[in-house]
């Protein structure tokens, strides 16, 4: 199998409130690899906030001409190839946002390929994994950061991981009190420092 094709393009996601005062969207920057036998692969990177996705797109397009005729199935291979490509960019930033979209379809087409999830292809131990929700932005009331970890434990998440940037920590103490007040001990929760 050989890499006959590779389209980038960028999505637009809108944001909902109280998320979209701070950022009003994100972007993806989508890779689609093609291949003379079995299936395409789509990757992904997030683009926060949209700001610079039309760089992180530019660089992946970059990096797909070191893939094309090259086997999508030596995942780790390539993924050597393009790190090594521009060695004073290497893995981080715009370079590591670009790398990762192509990554991800590179390892799509070889799950689809073993007809497997990635966690079996990996060699999984479980079938199962907790999921958590995360907002808990600075420009949200109490009531919205409550409103969200509520809906995240309605929707089954076990954990809650919240924003805290507050400059004064006890703004910051009184939002995680007031979230895991309302939360209680069934569900656990986290904080990102930003």
């Amino acid at each position: 199998m050989n890499i006959t094709g590779i389209d980038t393009f960028t999505l637009r996601v809108p944001t909902g409130p109280p998320i979209a005062l701070d950022l009003p969207e994100h972007r993806l920057v989508v890779a689609r690899i093609r291949s003379d036998s079995g299936p395409e692969g789509l990757g992904y990177s997030l683009v926060f906030g949209g700001s610079g996705s039309e760089a992180v797109e530019a660089y992946t397009r970059r990096l797909t001409t070191l893939l094309i005729g090259e086997d999508p199935l030596l995942v780790g291979r390539l993924w050597d190839k393009m790190y090594r490509a521009d060695r004073g960019i290497r893995r981080v930033g715009i370079a590591g946002y670009a790398l990762s979209a192509l990554d991800i379809a590179l390892w799509d087409i070889a799950g689809k390929t073993a007809g497997l999830p990635l966690a079996k292809l990996w060699g999984a131990m479980t079938d199962r994994v907790d999921a958590y929700g995360s907002g808990g932005w600075g420009s949200y009331s109490i009531d919205d950061l409550v409103g969200e970890a509520r809906r995240y434990e309605a929707a089954g998440c076990r954990y809650y991981k919240m924003k805290v940037h507050d400059p004064d920590p006890r703004v910051n103490r009184q939002r995680v009190e007031a979230v895991h007040r309302a939360l209680g001990d069934g569900v656990r929760m986290m904080v990102d420092v930003n």
